[in-house]
């Protein structure tokens, strides 16, 4: 960062200070009342990127990833999503970012937006809070997709339902949540929602009010990332903890097992820090309500922090806070900037961990063991009802760990009998369905066997398959008859479906005596209709109760039974 060039002419005689952030200190909020509140601090509006050269008033991409020995590969994060989630829709996102990266020299960016309503509307203080995230974002992992999930308001619950789309697409590695506002009671309930099974990282901003506490940041499932004032100096930078850097001691929120060394007795935050002082902001294009291409702002924040690290995470894919802590403090100077100078609210920076910065800021993407390249499997639905003789299908998909990228061959192993499908080669993350038909013999539970291999890895899953026999039963109403002799009675005799059942009977009548006679409306009788059973009593049929047997059986061989009750009389 350079001084402002002073010929240029740039109108400033009001300078808009947004706070983006209002609540009380030390305060808890109710759950129900529970409204996330943007943290980010406009400094600067009306700026030409293109005139200003080099009296820029703002730090640029490439003099934040040397600040922070980050890289500049036009493809550093390639292959992995960063999930941004923000409240209300910015319309206008997907062509600021293209403006912006056209600025900075930045490959076009590959944007994904997932509205969580088909009514979300705008907001101008959140399409503030978007483009910042989404830009920078992308200006630190150009290679990677950026994700942005459009909460329907700034409601828990929204956002939450958000937070719970990101966190089970296979895809994501990390995501940004640069909002947030007061604990509350029950807070640790929420904390499943800050947990992946692909193992993503989880991003908070530690909010705006120095000394504040705020949640989801808090949780000890996030990263809190805090602020600092980052300058610079020659060819060199220095940090000291920004004033407005939220930060403090949980009285929710248990100490967690990787914050064992800090002498707190709750959960401490931050975690990690970032530059967020607005006077040493982030140059963004935000053109929201604007009639105009180029509205450029320098905003600050520790918004500006949760959504850099996430793309930190997309590169290295080892920001956790395990390895955060598992390196403190032996990793300064390694991988983090301890952060000694400075203050925020009623805590001052310091030598090792502090409530303004945290453990410090970040040296690269590296802070430990990546994950194993790998993949995993799975099969949805695992669980399926057939009939006998027909198919059921499930997809099967491979899902890459930390940039697995080679083929993989997916095989499905059936019971003696069954029809597989030919193996499927699919490159992670990749799906595909399988398709296993039964036999018409088939009938209980089956368990398929899915595999997937590639050729030193394998990798399995169960599909269980409840085959169930199409069938039939006979039913007579009414039962029981009284006829007299010399005459007749009726009883319908239908063919009941079960298990879809389509098939159907011919029908006969044993055990009539000497003297009854039986007929049949209709023979052989369609599965789901009925026939009338006609009873013919002679007048000299001795006087007595007889029980008369109609028997089924299909063309499969398929036989049942009902029974009806006569009582002759005369």
């Amino acid at each position: 960062m350079k001084p402002l060039n002073l010929k240029l002419v740039i109108t400033m005689t009001l300078i808009v200070i947004i706070l983006a952030s209002s609540y009380c200190a030390l305060a808890t909020a109710k759950q129900p009342d529970w409204q996330a509140q943007t943290l980010y601090r406009v400094k600067a509006s009306g700026l030409d990127p293109k005139a200003l050269g080099d009296g820029q008033p703002y730090f640029n991409p490439a003099e934040i990833k040397a600040a922070y020995s980050l890289s500049t590969d036009p493809q550093a994060g390639a292959g992995t999503t960063i999930a941004i989630v923000d409240a209300y829709d910015d319309p206008k996102i997907a062509t600021d970012l293209n403006l912006f990266s056209q600025q900075f020299g930045l490959p076009a960016a590959d944007l994904e937006i997932h509205k969580m309503s088909s009514t979300i509307r705008g907001d101008s203080g959140w399409a503030m809070e978007i483009a910042l995230d989404v830009e920078w974002a992308h200006a630190i992992a150009p290679g990677a997709k950026i994700l942005l999930v459009e909460a329907k308001s700034a409601s828990l619950s929204d956002l939450l339902s958000a937070v719970n789309y990101a966190r089970n697409r296979a895809d994501v590695s990390a995501i940004s949540m640069s909002w947030g506002a007061n604990e509350f009671s029950g807070e640790v309930a929420y904390d499943s929602y800050f947990t992946s099974s692909y193992g993503a990282s989880f991003f908070a901003s530690s909010g705006d009010t120095g000394g504040v506490i705020i949640w989801p940041s808090s949780s000890a499932k996030v990263i809190a990332v805090g602020g600092t004032t980052l300058s610079q100096s020659g060819s060199g930078y220095t940090e000291t903890a920004w004033s407005g850097s939220g930060g403090g001691i949980s009285t929710q929120v248990a100490k967690p097992a990787f914050q064992a060394e800090l002498p707190y007795s709750m959960r401490a935050t931050p975690d990690v820090a970032y530059n967020a002082d607005p006077n040493t902001g982030f140059l963004v294009i935000n053109n929201y309500g604007k009639t105009t291409t180029n509205n450029w702002w320098v905003v600050g924040g520790t918004s500006a922090g949760a959504p850099q690290w996430a793309a930190i995470q997309a590169i290295g894919k080892s920001a956790t806070n395990n390895n955060f802590y598992a390196s403190y403090p032996q990793g300064y100077g390694k991988d983090f900037t301890d952060i000694v100078g400075g203050s925020s609210g009623s805590f001052n920076a310091g030598s090792g961990y502090d409530l303004c910065t945290g453990i410090g800021s970040p040296i690269g993407a590296d802070f430990g063991v990546a994950p194993t390249p790998s993949f995993t499997l799975t099969a949805s639905p695992n669980a399926v009802t057939i009939n006998a003789g027909s198919s059921a299908t499930t997809t099967a998909t491979v899902t890459s760990i930390g940039g697995y990228a080679n083929p993989v061959t997916v095989t499905a192993v059936t019971p003696a009998g069954w029809t597989t499908p030919d193996p499927i080669i699919l490159t992670p993350t990749a799906s595909a369905p399988l398709t296993i038909t039964a036999p018409s013999t088939a009938n209980g539970a089956y368990t398929v066997t899915v595999t997937a291999t590639d050729g030193t890895t394998t990798k399995a899953t169960t599909l269980t398959i409840q085959v169930i026999k199409p069938d039939f039963s006979l039913t007579a109403s009414p039962g029981t008859l009284t006829i007299r002799q010399g005459q007749s009675g009726t009883s319908g005799i239908t063919v009941n479906s079960i298990n879809n059942y389509q098939g159907a009977a011919t029908l006969s009548a044993s055990g009539t005596p000497s003297g009854i006679t039986a007929s049949f409306s209709k023979n052989p009788v369609q599965a789901g209709t009925y026939t009338t059973l006609t009873l013919t009593v002679g007048r000299t049929t001795p006087q007595g109760t007889y029980t008369i047997t109609v028997t089924g059986i299909d063309i499969n061989g398929l036989t049942h039974t009902t029974q009806v009750k006569v009582t002759v009389k005369r």
